[in-house]
């Protein structure tokens, strides 16, 4: 591994890690400063920002860096992604007013998403330094927007305990980091030639489509229960099922990073035709999700609350049923990952478009009729049955899949 290599991935991780950890400290800091109300609406608003920036992000950064025959220019990426973020945020004011959000929930929540417009507005230029080799980048802008973040965010709320306020410091830093950093750094990689062509820009909404779906419907479907909760629950309770169900976004994000050694080995023995042993891995690698996920159980039952407890300061000590009902689903999506990189390495996405859709349809219904019944026990319930569902769609296909496809040397 050439010495550059090394760069682009290690700082990659480091700010890709640090950008995915920022809510978890955020989620600490208001709890801990504004109280469970605050921390309510928080969790709320910064779940619906995460939703509303797939509309900004779209066709996201890797159909941006694959496009290895330049169909289309940094230009209009950029032009596109434009378009898209101002779309993204004209839904977020017509879904706070549907919602009939009042002023200061509609602020926070519209800060939030304007801080996520920004990072995703980001993403485009960072698709620019990553197709020049230039990764290394990406992640100390990352990294340093993440700590300025972090530190900017505790200081405006211990000194102010004013939520809103600090996330209108969240927007600065991001705007701040973009234009005097991202921009700059992305400028000598546009050539001054390149052309604008609206048919291509319409033609990025199109080619897409479906990536754009599986990404919305994804994290819609892990949060479908916290949008199920606005306007059911008190902002107290939306605030206990956000710390109960961040451990499932740990454990998710530490099971991608015990599956991506993998992808490459994936794809090289597709790519020889060798069925039999892309299977087993497959099955191996399974195993280790098990495994991982019957630790994280075990652990939950016997240190998760008290854990939670001193993190957050507040007492859910009530809620530890919710918390190993969570973790239960969250082994389950991870699988689901697992299979979902199985069948795009064999090229089958639009059928998971399909269990996307199905999955999402169905978290919508029964979430809310299980958070009526049965309150946060019902949330978590919704939560690990959406997410055996998906699994048991997921493994079906895969098993008919594996029947009927012959593998042949790519």
């Amino acid at each position: 591994m050439g010495n550059n290599t090394k760069k682009n991935v290690i700082w990659n991780m480091i700010g890709t890690t640090a950008n995915a950890f920022n809510s978890l400290f955020f989620m600490i800091i208001v709890t801990r400063i504004n109280g469970l109300k605050d921390s309510g609406i928080f969790t709320l608003a910064f779940s619906l920002a995460c939703l509303f920036c797939f509309i900004g992000n779209y066709e996201g950064r890797v159909f941006q860096v694959t496009d290895v025959k330049q169909d289309f220019s940094n230009k209009e990426y950029i032009v596109h992604r434009i378009s898209s973020c101002i779309l993204m945020m004209v839904t977020v004011l017509i879904y706070c007013l549907i919602m009939k959000y009042d002023a200061y929930k509609m602020s926070v929540t519209f800060a939030l998403c304007f801080m996520k417009c920004c990072e995703v507005f980001s993403d485009v230029f960072y698709g620019v330094l990553q197709k020049n080799d230039n990764l290394e980048l990406v992640g100390k802008s990352l990294f340093f927007k993440s700590i300025a973040s972090i530190l900017v965010f505790v200081v405006l709320d211990m000194v102010t305990k004013n939520l809103l306020l600090s996330c209108v410091g969240l927007d600065l830093i991001w705007l701040v980091v973009l234009f005097l950093y991202d921009i700059p750094k992305t400028k000598n990689l546009i050539q001054k030639e390149e052309k604008i062509s609206l048919t291509n820009i319409i033609k990025l909404y199109k080619d897409g489509f479906f990536s754009f779906s599986i990404l919305f419907l994804a994290v819609y479907l892990v949060n479908a229960q916290k949008y199920a909760l606005d306007g059911i629950v008190a902002e107290s309770l939306q605030a206990i099922f956000g710390i109960v169900l961040m451990p499932a976004t740990i454990i998710s994000l530490a099971c991608q990073y015990l599956l991506q050694p993998i992808l490459n080995t994936i794809a090289n023995l597709y790519a020889l035709g060798q069925k039999k042993e892309f299977n087993i891995l497959i099955f191996k690698s399974a195993l280790l999700v098990l495994v991982f996920g019957l630790v994280c159980i075990i652990g939950a039952y016997l240190l998760g609350i008290p854990v939670l407890n001193i993190l957050y300061g507040v007492n859910i000590s009530d809620y530890k049923l919710c918390l190993i009902l969570i973790i239960l689903g969250a082994i389950f999506y991870s699988l689901s990952t697992l299979v979902s990189a199985a069948l795009t390495t064999i090229r089958h996405t639009f059928v998971q478009f399909i269990v996307y859709s199905v999955t999402s349809l169905f978290a919508l219904f029964v979430s809310k009729l299980f958070i009526i019944n049965f309150s946060l026990i019902g949330a978590s319930l919704a939560y690990l049955l959406c997410m055996f569902i998906q699994f048991l769609l997921y493994l079906l296909i895969y098993v008919y899949i594996m029947r009927k496809q012959d593998f042949k040397e790519v």
